[in-house]
């Protein structure tokens, strides 16, 4: 059964429900805060405020972005402050090193401290590099190509005889490194030194020679102690390294040194193989000594040895050990060698460096100087095979053919015999007076060899005959007067008068005047057949010069020699009768003879050649067999210098007496090397050893550690911030370990050159990032803003008001009250209806 309700009932009724929907909506709002909260309610306000909503998001994830890379490079720049204070330490570092320069060991070795304390600090520099990482990114850190010497290249450097340790640094791109060693190890020194070092030891004729030794070579100085207090004996040590020598001489000794006016000549080779020269002046030596007990000093030790480093753009770097100046030393240990694409590090073994040194003409020593060394051996009539030891004659001013050694030795029944090297070969020809009667074995001391030196004089016996000291072969004008050894500082040609007392007690008295202020009177010691005894001159032009004596016998004599310096040629008289026709001022004007040569002389009686004229025959040869001449010529009757020009075109002049004369001469031809004796090679000729450092290419650069920063939500913007390289290496900060242990002030000045640039790189960086900084904080500032900007536009296209829906919701309850209260009246009015039926 159907209830109709009256039209007015069922109006209350639906405004009712519209009513509670009304106010349950405006709740809704009220609740949420948004007017819209499906696309049903408003579908074009709500994409809209969702499409700003998550425009706002993006917006939200960019800036988390930015802020971890803002942590990224605050990361970075903490790494940079701390990589700046490492290099104003290590920059304090040099300034103290510049500070103790000095040469002395202790400051030497401070420096050497400091230099080690550098590599450290360029060590904590990388690691502060390495830990300024965040969130796997390390803007301090970019990977470049790196390079490297490949390693058989560094063993091949490294094996070269003398270098320990073979390794390149600070390289930057690929080359290659030629290491070479050179010089012939000649030791010498400073004349500055020389003198000082005289004065303060009280020394006469203080001389450093030889040649560095293969196998015991060294570089640092000698050092000399003068032991005793003044009237006290006195004790001279010599320290040469680890090795020393001592000579002593008690106060009488001095004394009666003093008062002679002599010198004591002394000397000693070190197995570095130097070689010291000294007189002792007893009078000086007693000045010298000192209250204190001792007195010190040193001579500085140049050799001629040379490592040389060149790159393929053909630049060359070297250090020499022949010089002091020590930016440029050769030193034990390190020596560096800094290129702009790596630094070649060699360390140098200074016992043994000089066997790897390229010889051109091997290490020569006058012929003289070499008795004892090479002996004549078993003779043959066979051409013998060469030696081991490479013998070389450098024929300096003899012309062809063969140079006689100053030798002495006894064959079969004892003869004297004499040895001869042909050419380049290691054969003998020995033989009483006949170069040419055998063949024999040279025998060679190896290391009798070492520490013989060149000689630049000639000298020649001016009076014939035997016995006593000479300075040529046995005083008879054979060849060997033509290879006079141990004579050296000659400034002046000059005739030495030569008076010798017979040996006693193994000595013998020697008296020598050079005419020309220069001379020595003194004791030497008597060494034996063959064996040299060197003496040197004080005063006079040739003050300090040397000459060389051999003994003979036992007896006592006199003797005339020529030192002769630079002519084109010189001759030498065969007996006493041509000595008589040769002064010292005619034999000077012999030349134009060009190989050692025969020169006889016959005469004829007055008038022999018509009236006042005299016959002359005059016979030139050649002691090689390429020259033989005759010319017959005149000459006046009277006595008198006379000259001649020959048909081979030489010119000899001699004071010729009156009458009938046989003269005969033997002839150095020297021609324009006169300056120099013939030399012999006492080492192997070497062509030295030498290898290649290459460098290449390791690995490929990579941008892995480089910050890409979306600025947007569609990355149409982007902040790209290249990672940089502030380790301490060459593609970094570009600072070099320190090299050569800061031995010398450019060693230091490389280093600081080093740190400025690297300050400089190190600046640059620090404002890179902190204009990345800015920028970043900047966008991340306005990201945040414009998100924000974005949000509030999405909230005021669905926020509710709230006045209006409270409104809406107390409106709503007022008009339920209201329709309540008239659906309940017309309810009781149809109810008093319905009760009437």
């Amino acid at each position: 059964m159907s209830v109709n309700l009256p039209a007015s009932l069922r109006s209350t009724t639906s405004m009712l429900r519209t009513l509670t929907a009304d106010r349950e909506t405006a709740l809704s709002r009220l609740t949420s805060g948004l007017k819209i909260n499906t696309a049903i309610q408003g579908p074009q306000q709500f994409f809209a405020s969702r499409g700003l909503t998550q425009r706002a998001g993006d917006l939200d994830g960019l800036k988390s972005g930015m802020a971890q890379a803002i942590s990224t490079v605050q990361a970075a720049s903490a790494g940079v402050a701390s990589v700046k204070g490492l290099l104003d330490q290590a920059r304090g570092l040099t300034t103290v090193t510049l500070a103790t320069l000095d040469n002395t060991p202790s400051a030497i070795s401070m420096r050497r401290e400091l230099a080690q304390q550098f590599d450290g600090i360029l060590r904590q520099i990388d690691k502060f590099v390495s830990d300024s990482s965040y969130g796997g990114k390390n803007l301090l850190m970019s990977r470049p190509p790196s390079f490297a010497a490949t390693d058989k290249s560094v063993r091949n450097v490294g094996d070269i005889t003398g270098i320990d340790k073979a390794a390149i640094s600070s390289v930057t791109s690929a080359d290659s490194y030629r290491v070479a060693v050179t010089g012939n190890g000649a030791i010498s020194t400073d004349a500055t030194d020389l003198l000082r070092a005289q004065d303060t030891l009280g020394l006469a004729q203080l001389n450093l020679s030889g040649f560095n030794s293969a196998t015991e070579g060294r570089f640092d100085d000698i050092k000399f102690e003068l032991h005793g207090k003044p009237g006290r004996d006195a004790k001279l040590v010599v320290l040469d390294g680890n090795e020393s020598w001592t000579t002593s001489y008690s106060q009488s000794e001095l004394k009666a040194l003093a008062d002679s006016g002599n010198k004591l000549a002394v000397s000693h080779s070190f197995n570095s193989g130097a070689q010291i020269n000294l007189q002792i002046d007893g009078r000086l030596m007693a000045e010298a000594l000192d209250t204190s007990g001792v007195v010190r000093t040193s001579l500085a030790r140049d050799v001629n040895l040379i490592i040389s480093v060149t790159n393929n753009q053909g630049v060359t770097l070297e250090r020499s050990a022949a010089t002091q100046d020590t930016s440029i030393r050769l030193q034990e240990g390190e020596n560096s060698f800094r290129f702009p694409a790596g630094t070649v590090r060699l360390e140098v073994d200074p016992k043994t460096i000089q066997g790897a040194a390229e010889t051109a003409g091997g290490i020569t020593g006058d012929l003289g100087s070499l008795t004892g060394a090479i002996m004549p051996g078993r003779p043959t009539t066979e051409d013998l095979a060469d030696t081991a030891v490479k013998l070389e004659v450098a024929r300096s001013g003899f012309g062809a053919g063969a140079v006689v050694l100053n030798q002495y030795a006894g064959i079969g029944g004892g003869d004297q015999v004499w040895s001869q090297i042909n050419g380049n070969q290691s054969l003998a020809s020995i033989g009483g007076n006949d170069p040419l009667a055998s063949k024999g074995e040279i025998i060679i001391t190896p290391s009798a060899l070492a520490g013989k030196t060149a000689n630049a004089v000639f000298l020649y016996n001016r009076s014939a005959g035997g016995g006593g000291l000479t300075t040529v072969a046995d005083g008879d004008f054979d060849a060997g007067e033509f290879a006079n050894p141990f004579t050296q500082g000659w400034q002046q040609s000059a005739q030495l008068s030569l008076t010798y007392g017979a040996v006693s007690n193994g000595r013998r008295t020697v008296s020598i005047d050079d005419g020309l202020g220069g001379s020595f009177n003194g004791s030497v010691e008597d060494k034996g057949d063959g064996q040299p005894v060197v003496i040197r001159l004080s005063g006079g032009v040739n003050n300090g010069a040397t000459i060389g004596l051999f003994h003979k016998d036992g007896s006592a004599g006199s003797r005339t020699i020529d030192v002769h310096l630079g002519l084109d040629s010189y001759a030498v008289a065969d007996d006493a009768a041509t000595a008589a026709a040769s002064s010292f001022t005619s034999l000077e004007g012999w030349s134009g003879i060009g190989t050692d040569s025969n020169v006889s002389v016959s005469i004829g009686a007055s008038n022999s050649a018509g009236l006042g004229l005299r016959t002359i025959s005059i016979t030139h040869t050649a002691m090689d067999g390429s020259i033989g001449v005759t010319d017959n010529l005149t000459m006046g009757n009277a006595a008198g210098p006379t000259g001649f020009t020959l048909s081979s075109g030489a010119r000899i002049q001699f004071d010729a007496a009156a009458g009938a004369n046989n003269y005969s001469w033997r002839v150095a031809a020297m021609s324009s090397t006169a300056s120099r004796a013939a030399e012999l090679t006492v080492r192997s000729v070497s062509l030295g050893e030498k290898a290649t450092m290459t460098t290449e290419q390791v690995s490929v650069g990579t941008a892995e550690n480089d910050l890409t920063v979306n600025l947007n939500a569609n990355g149409s913007s982007a902040l790209e911030i290249k990672a940089v390289n502030l380790g301490s290496g060459p593609l970094g900060l570009g600072i070099d370990n320190a090299a050569n242990g800061w031995r010398d002030r450019s060693d230091v000045n490389l280093a600081i050159d080093d740190l400025e640039r690297a300050n400089i790189r190190l600046m640059s960086s620090l404002r890179s990032l902190d204009v990345n900084m800015d920028i970043l904080n900047t966008r991340a500032d306005f990201t945040a803003e414009f998100s924000e900007v974005l949000r509030d536009g999405s909230r005021k296209l669905v926020i509710a008001d709230d006045n209006t829906e409270s409104a809406k919701v107390l409106t709503a309850d007022l008009r339920r009250q209201l329709a309540t209260t008239m659906v309940s009246l017309m309810t009781q009015q149809q109810q008093r209806i319905l009760s009437l039926f």
